[in-house]
């Protein structure tokens, strides 16, 4: 007789599998490394290279979002996360047992979305601060450094935690309704480095609106603090794309699992 589960069990069941996969500290350690390396890296050459900076270059300056640069990769990886969380389960063939214990597949699907959201919150916040610390602590060698109480830092700093999340849930989203990892895993890297460019292959040259509908340019506008690009959305504008991406590849998922059988 097969055991149906709680929701309170379905959340245990899939914590379990997500911690007992090999690839998920693997991918948050990456991630963590690579990204603060990458903003170390990228605020010692601030620094260094201050003094034969032009007026403009030194107005510019953003020391917030020069120490994020790393999270282009880290972007990829939280969305990673997300797409393995489910596709594994399709190509494994387990996702059978899962439909059988909870046959409200809406169900198994928030239990998805909770578990992988609450590690992606938690590790792209820890991961933002971080980077945050690390960076200000190298551009301290100039002067150029900033704290949590200046203008636009906080939002800055929880923004790109948020903004991870967001692709970690996206990836889950993209995970369910492709159901094959190669294929979510390109369906992911072309929606998160490839989408701006094809917008502004809509519009020319000239700033556009368009282009910040790209999750790209919506990252962006969640972490400036001093002068934002044109093409560049603001701050509410790039949640409110986070959030429709996510709508949109969550609904998608739902869709996908009501109508098809496995």
């Amino acid at each position: 007789m097969t055991t149906i589960l709680p929701r309170r069990g379905l959340l245990a069941a899939e914590w379990t599998k997500l911690r007992s996969v090999r690839s998920t500290p693997f991918i948050l350690l990456v991630a963590t490394m690579a990204t603060v390396t990458i903003g170390v890296v990228q605020a010692r050459s601030a620094a260094q290279g201050w003094d034969s900076w032009s007026t403009r270059d030194r107005t510019e300056f953003d020391p917030v979002l020069g120490s994020f640069t790393g999270f282009q990769l880290a972007q990829f990886a939280f969305a990673l996360l997300g797409v393995l969380a489910v596709s594994t389960e399709f190509g494994t063939g387990t996702i059978r047992q899962t439909f059988i214990t909870a046959p409200r597949r809406h169900q198994v699907l928030t239990a998805k979305l909770t578990v992988v959201g609450g590690i992606a919150l938690a590790a792209g916040q820890a991961l933002a601060f971080l980077t945050f610390f690390a960076g200000q602590l190298v551009l301290a060698s100039k002067q150029l450094d900033v704290s949590l109480a200046d203008p636009h830092v906080v939002r800055a700093v929880l923004g790109q935690g948020f903004y991870l999340f967001a692709v970690a849930l996206i990836g889950v989203g993209i995970g369910a309704a492709i159901r094959h990892t190669a294929g979510a895993v390109a369906t992911v890297t072309g929606l998160l480095f490839l989408t701006v460019m094809v917008f502004k292959a809509f519009t020319g040259a000239e700033p556009s609106n368009l282009t910040h509908w790209a999750l790209s340019s919506a990252a962006q506008g969640l972490t400036w603090t001093t002068v934002p690009a044109p093409e560049w959305p603001s701050a509410g504008e790039g949640l409110l794309v986070c959030l429709t991406y996510l709508a949109a590849t969550t609904g998608l998922a739902a869709l996908s699992l009501r109508k098809r059988d496995i």
